[in-house]
């Protein structure tokens, strides 16, 4: 089944995964760099990412600057770098001049990164429900899914049910779902599994499985209609594991 990689991952008690902490108007836009640093300039990398956070800083720039590492798959060794819930309007007057911010990266990180790719994503909030305030869980799971082109509204409409089971049967699980709104191909969804620690990786026995959490509050006959139209409509999935660097990012003071 092309869902599994999904039902094993939400089969745990999961953490939102990309908030530090409630904001009023918040926008759904994450704006995410992957950057790749040159083979043997990883120390290099990390040190030139410190010193841009202190930059910040120094600009007492207030919004955050967050970094994650890529542990797993085909962009390990990868690292996110990205303001979240931002709103499209937000990047017409940046806190920083995007040529001062391009010129301070470029001073101080430019020279050991092998490739930057620039990616844009909504959140998508009526299917999610993440659990508010703190700094992101140490480690998550993203599990990337390709849709079928023409099948978009029947992969969102098992979506909305199946978050209206979760509601239904108070599903003690909170997940954040995106879409790619620009900078790669269409038709790429992304649900983030957030875990505090490896052994969270695992199973737990006292969170109602996927299947029977949707059998609970549709029936069985429900239950598999919406299942058939998640495999018909994925075109295929992916994952892979990120460990938040808190260490590279940067986090205004309150």
């Amino acid at each position: 089944m092309k869902l599994s990689r999904f039902v094993s991952a939400a089969g745990v008690a999961l953490l939102a995964a990309f908030s530090v902490g409630a904001q009023q108007n918040q926008g759904t836009v994450a704006a995410l760099e992957f950057q790749t640093p040159k083979t043997g300039m990883t120390k290099q990398y990390e040190d030139g990412r410190k010193q841009k956070g202190e930059w910040h800083k120094q600009q007492k720039d207030p919004q955050a600057l967050l970094v994650w590492e890529t542990l797993s798959g085909d962009q390990t060794g990868t690292y996110i770098v990205g303001r979240l819930g931002q709103h499209w309007s937000d990047f017409d007057k940046p806190a920083i001049p995007d040529a001062t911010d391009l010129e301070e990266f470029n001073k101080v990180v430019g020279n050991y990164v092998q490739s930057v790719v620039t990616r844009y994503y909504e959140n998508l909030s009526k299917v999610s429900n993440p659990e508010m305030g703190g700094m992101p869980s140490k480690f998550a799971e993203v599990v990337t899914f390709h849709v079928r082109e023409g099948h978009a509204e029947e992969f969102q409409s098992a979506m909305a049910r199946i978050h209206e089971a979760a509601q239904k049967t108070n599903w003690p699980v909170h997940y954040e779902w995106y879409v790619l709104a620009n900078g790669g191909p269409g038709g790429e969804y992304v649900i983030v599994l957030p875990r505090a620690k490896w052994a969270d990786f695992e199973d737990s026995p006292n969170v109602k499985p996927f299947r029977k959490m949707i059998e609970e509050a549709f029936g069985g006959a429900e239950t598999d209609s919406i299942i058939k139209r998640l495999d018909s409509s994925i075109g295929s999935s992916e994952s892979s594991i990120i460990e938040f660097r808190q260490d590279l990012s940067y986090i205004p003071a309150k």
